[in-house]
């Protein structure tokens, strides 16, 4: 991983909007809503790196992106940040059953790149391609699963909290990331830099920032029932 950058705060703005409907929590409080966008600051559009292709040409292609930056030219903001709520109290953590998250080997890359799961939640590796991969977890899920067909899928249950680093020892390029919480309470920005939180306890909380090139970052915010807290993150320009 390249040139991650020292923790600090963002620019923050938070805001109360009108009342929200939809179906209730699972939660005796009133829940809030926490969206908000990710931006890279400046003035330039720095882009993903690419890399040329030797392995399995035929069925990979020559050439692919590492999606280790991808900064929309709407409005910069960043994909595949992964943003999560730190400091939930336990009995504020809603019951749920299981969620399933596959971790797809679809055209020679890693989809989603990143993703959020909560532990107890099953982790699907499968295998779309016509050609081996292998799905090798590093981190609190450290296992290698072999996918030697198209179409073979292998679970694995998220037992521990933190990042998870996912690589293909077959094809160098293929990377994505994981980030297990002990709570459902966070997400990944979209293509604009987007993300939304639903069914967040009110409580002050801080907003935790990850992204693979541009590090970690924190914000405070405050959640209030009912309501939708607004909160824009932005990141300095990389240095490499």
């Amino acid at each position: 991983m390249r040139g991650l950058l020292p923790s600090g705060l963002g620019v923050l703005c938070l805001a109360g909007f009108a009342t929200l409907g939809g179906g209730a929590p699972a939660m005796s409080r009133p829940a809030g809503i926490l969206e908000g966008t990710v931006t890279l600051a400046g003035d330039s559009l720095p882009g993903p790196t690419t890399v040329v292709n030797s392995t399995d040409p035929e069925v990979c292609g020559r050439e692919h992106s590492l999606r280790d930056l991808v900064v929309s030219e709407a409005n910069r903001g960043i994909r595949y940040a992964i943003v999560s709520l730190t400091g939930i109290p336990q009995d504020e953590i809603p019951d749920r059953p299981p969620r399933r998250l596959v971790i797809d080997n679809r055209d020679c890359q890693f989809v989603p790149h990143a993703a959020v799961a909560a532990v107890g939640d099953t982790v699907v590796a499968r295998n779309s391609d016509p050609t081996l991969h292998n799905t090798h977890y590093y981190g609190p899920m450290r296992s290698n699963v072999a996918l030697p067909v198209r179409g073979i899928t292998v679970p694995r249950v998220a037992g521990r909290t933190g990042i998870v680093t996912v690589l293909c020892d077959v094809h160098g390029w293929m990377k994505a990331y994981l980030r297990i919480d002990p709570h459902p309470f966070h997400a990944v920005t979209d293509a604009l830099g987007r993300f939304r939180i639903e069914d967040v306890p009110p409580g002050r909380y801080t907003l935790e920032l990850w992204h693979e090139r541009l590090g970690t970052r924190q914000v405070e915010v405050r959640v209030v029932g009912e309501r939708v807290t607004s909160v824009d993150v932005e990141y300095p320009l990389p240095r490499d």
